[in-house]
Formats: C-alpha cells, structure tokens, sequence
C-alpha cells in the first residue's frame, strides 16, 4: 500500500471513531449541543418560595382610623357629626404629634444604644401594658410576637363608627395622659376602658395601630389550655384572652401577632394555664421584657410569680425603676440612662431602691432626652442576661 493511500485509510478510521463518540453522547444528552456539567442546577432548599402580600380587614381598619381621626367617610355624617369629628381630630392629632416627638427619640436611642436587642427579639413580653401599643411597636417594630397583659377587660373589635359627641369625648380623655406622658392613670383605667363607647382594651388598640399604619388583618378571642396550648374559645365564656394580626405596609408579607390578655397576675390569682403558656412557648423565642408605668408591683412579695417568669425567660429587661427592682438584676450586664429620682408620694417610700441610687451616683449614666414612665426627669435600665 502506498503512503497516500496509508494516510487516507488512517484519517477515515479516525472520523469513525469520533462520529462513534458524538452518537454515544448524543444518547446521554438528546439535546446533543449541551454537555449536562454546564446546566446550574439549583437546589430546591435554595428557591424562593412565592409570598402573597397580606389582605387587610378593610372594615375593621376603616373603623379604627375613623376613632384615630384620621378619615371619615363624610357623606355618611350629619354636618353636626362632621364638625364634631373634624375637632376630635384636631384634638387627637394635636396629642398624637406630641406622643411621637417623644417616641422618634426613643426609636433614635434604640437604634443606637440598643439596636442589638432590636434585630434579636421576636417576642415582646409587656406585663402590665394595659392598652399601650406605641412604645413597644415603636422599640421593637419587626418583632413577630407582642404578649400585652393587664387588668382591663378584651372589649370588643366591630365596624360601628358612633359619631356621638360621647364617643369622641371618651377617647381624648382616656388618651390625653398616655400620649402626653407616656402612661395610663390607673386609677381611671377601669371607668376609661369599662363604659359604653370604650368597652375594653381592643378598641383603643386599634386606633393606635391605625396611627402607626398598621394593617388589621384579623381579630379573634382565645383561651389557654393547661398544657398552655392556645385553643379557641368555647362555652360562651367571658373572653380574656385576644388575638390580633397585622401587618405593617413596609413589610406587607410579614404577619405579626398581638395578644393582648385580661388577668390579675397576683400570686393568688396566677393560672397555671399561663405558666404553662409561657414555659412552652417562651423558650422558642428572643425575649425582651418590656416595663413602663408598672405601679411598683413587683416590688412586692406577692408578685414574685411573674416576677419569677420574666427573670427566666427574658434574654433582656428594659424598664423604669416601676418594674422589676435593681436588687434581682444585680447579676445581670446593667446599662442606666436619664435620672433617678424619689418615686411618686402615692407609691409610699417603700419602693424607693438604695442601691439604684448608689449606681446611679457611681456608675457612668447614659442620657436620656425623653420622659418615659412616671417621672420627669425619667429614669431606664436595660438589663441583659449574662450566660453562665
């Protein structure tokens, strides 16, 4: 065979043998110009699930900005009812503009002194809350959970809009002293909060989450089982315990949830049902215990029960000298701000705290530009628990 004819027979063997392969890979990959190792395979733990916005209640959400005189459907008013409801609006929103100066500087200290707190609580424990809704939304405003508890009743949420002089009266002067200084009378919290226009807590929620912007989504009532598992309520019982969930429009796939519940957290009258509640769910959070305003009663002995819980289940107090005294948290990594002075004369001289004053006079105190809680000049501690 000559040399020309050698190479011809070796270049046809060889394109054999790679049309061989092509047909192989063309078998494994149909096809045929994509080799497989190229394609990004993304795993389904990576996928972006697909997040519906929330739906508002918009009945309900009308109801609460008519009561926080922030719109009213005008054609349905009389011009009296009209001119009423435009001057309870004026009134209310006078008094609002002043809660908020206070609050933008607490939202401002926060972010700076404590912004740590802020991005790890999930769940803010509010004992003794009554209807206050700004502060903690206002501390804390991505957490997903806010338990609120006191005296006052559930009361009720509906789309009836009064718009009797009655009404409008009964919220301006239910409101006046919160949002002028921060806290409710508790004196007056059982006439404010039990009478015909206001006939609990939740109405007074509502319009306060209304002058945040938040969104209703739902409301319902519930009970505590005794294994503390929430359950619906049944047999026509007087509802104590209720849940609200909303949304804020900044963030409209985020739900968030408000209890608020009606109980005297003495020691005598402390459920177990409760305890149980918290001993089951509060591990599964970042707690931050909120206090403000709380009468000194855990000062006593016999609130020693939530007093207890708080300690165990908080990864951080923040307080006035009104909540849990200095002495228990002496063990904690304690920051003190604004001032301490002499409680109020109607608390007696019995919950004057010594050794908080020796810290203050002692310790490097960090400003506080606002009032919060009985006082002024005010005084906050914010305790963090400490790992052993």
């Amino acid at each position: 065979m000559s040399m020309n004819k050698l190479m011809k027979c070796l270049v046809c063997i060889g394109l054999a043998l790679l049309l061989g392969c092509a047909d192989a890979n063309l078998g494994k990959n149909p096809r045929g110009n994509i080799d497989s190792t190229t394609v990004e395979i993304v795993p389904d733990s990576l996928k972006k699930p697909i997040v519906k916005e929330l739906v508002e209640d918009e009945a309900v959400n009308k109801t609460a900005r008519f009561y926080a005189g922030i719109e009213c459907d005008s054609s349905k008013l009389t011009k009296e009812e009209l001119n009423m409801w435009q001057s309870y609006s004026k009134k209310i929103g006078g008094l609002i503009k002043t809660s908020s100066n206070t609050l933008r500087k607490a939202d401002t200290l926060m972010s700076k002194d404590m912004g740590d707190l802020r991005n790890l609580c999930d769940f803010v424990f509010y004992p003794f809350s009554g209807p206050d809704f700004l502060y903690p939304i206002t501390l804390f405003p991505d957490a997903d959970y806010y338990f609120l508890a006191g005296l006052e009743p559930t009361g009720t949420i509906d789309t009836t809009m009064n718009a009797e002089e009655s009404y409008f009266r009964k919220y301006t002067s239910s409101l006046n002293v919160y949002l002028q200084c921060s806290f409710f009378r508790t004196l007056s919290m059982h006439d404010d909060f039990g009478s015909e226009e206001i006939d609990g807590i939740l109405p007074v929620i509502s319009m306060l989450m209304a002058h945040r912007d938040c969104k209703i989504i739902s409301a319902r009532f519930l009970d505590i089982a005794e294994d503390g598992t929430l359950t619906d309520t049944t047999g026509g019982k007087k509802p104590f315990l209720a849940e609200i969930k909303f949304f804020q429009p900044k963030s409209p796939t985020h739900e968030q949830t408000l209890y608020y519940m009606s109980a005297n957290l003495h020691d005598r009258s402390y459920k177990e049902s409760f305890n149980a509640f918290l001993e089951t769910t509060l591990p599964q959070h970042q707690v931050v215990t909120y206090l403000k305003a709380a009468s000194y009663l855990m000062h006593k002995p016999y609130f020693s029960k939530i007093r207890d819980a708080i300690m165990k289940h908080s990864l951080a107090i923040l307080e006035d000298d009104s909540g849990i005294p200095y002495k228990y948290l002496k063990d904690w990594n304690v920051t003190l701000y604004g001032t301490y002075m002499k409680p109020l004369k109607l608390f007696g001289k019995y919950v004057y705290q010594n050794d908080l004053m020796e810290r203050y006079e002692t310790d490097s105190v960090r400003t506080l530009n606002f009032r919060i809680g009985y006082n002024n000049p005010s005084n906050w501690l914010c305790a963090r628990k400490i790992n052993k």
